[in-house]
């Protein structure tokens, strides 16, 4: 029979793509083994292209949400992993039979969040993907992000100098407005597609920006108050431009990288 692992990330999308090289030197550890993931779904089904998946649960349900407050029985698993600042709930996977139970911080100071999450599985670093489909025209414009602080303002005006822009919209850009084609409505599985098909990907510091990184695609990330040697996407194709000031980084240095 296969091992099982259970893993236990609830964590944002961006943060969870930083997690991914650390799942995938696991499962490079322990070949054939399935996985169990607990978190957030939508955003947890993003790791389907790297690893073997058997369930992905929601951390706010019964019964996993029941792991906050005590053990679980019948949990058959070889080992469980847990990136979590408060330990209560490796602690209960503890209590509840699991052998190996790997609880660490999912955050650091010291160094990048990837580089971090994958040192806490003590494991190589496996070699970038590349998920990337060439031949396509379209280039993806993500103008939003969690922050306003972290939205670069002159999208419309780049846009004018790229031929075949189509713009992202999700729950951060559904003020946006635009006289480009939109996407809109897609599941993060739907949005992963789309941007590995496109010929590049635009974005602010955001979640759907590190997607597009960690899938291959050529990726033009902006940042201005986050620091990227902490928090910068990681990936094959993609290049940061940070300025102190975000609205400092002109259409031209785009153009010029692009």
């Amino acid at each position: 029979m296969n091992d099982r692992i259970l893993i236990v990330r609830a964590c944002a999308v961006g943060d969870f793509v930083l997690n991914l090289p650390a799942l995938r030197a696991i499962a490079l550890r322990h070949p054939g083994a399935r996985f169990t993931l607990v978190g957030y779904p939508q955003t947890l089904a993003l790791a389907k292209p790297f690893i073997d998946i058997e369930a992905i649960h929601s951390i706010e349900s019964p019964p996993w949400s029941q792991l906050f407050i005590g053990p679980l029985a019948n949990l058959n698993f070889i080992s469980a992993w847990v990136w979590m600042k408060d330990p209560t709930l490796a602690n209960h996977l503890r209590q509840s039979g699991i052998g190996a139970v790997y609880h660490a911080e999912p955050f650091s100071e010291r160094m990048h969040a990837a580089d971090h999450l994958l040192s806490t599985t003590g494991l190589p670093a496996p070699e970038l993907p590349d998920l990337w489909l060439p031949g396509f025209e379209r280039v993806i414009i993500q103008p939003g992000s969690g922050s306003p602080d972290k939205c670069w303002p002159w999208f419309e005006a780049l846009s004018d100098r790229i031929p075949d822009v189509t713009m992202l919209i999700g729950p951060c850009e559904e003020g946006f407005q635009s006289r480009y084609p939109r996407l809109e409505g897609l599941t993060l599985s739907d949005v992963a597609e789309e941007i590995r098909r496109c010929r590049a990907f635009i974005g602010n510091d955001s979640g759907i920006t590190h997607l597009a990184a960690y899938w291959g695609c050529p990726t033009i990330a902006l940042f201005g108050p986050t620091d990227p040697r902490l928090w910068g996407p990681v990936g094959r194709r993609v290049k940061v431009l940070r300025k102190s000031r975000l609205r400092e980084i002109s259409v031209d240095d785009i153009i010029d990288i692009l």
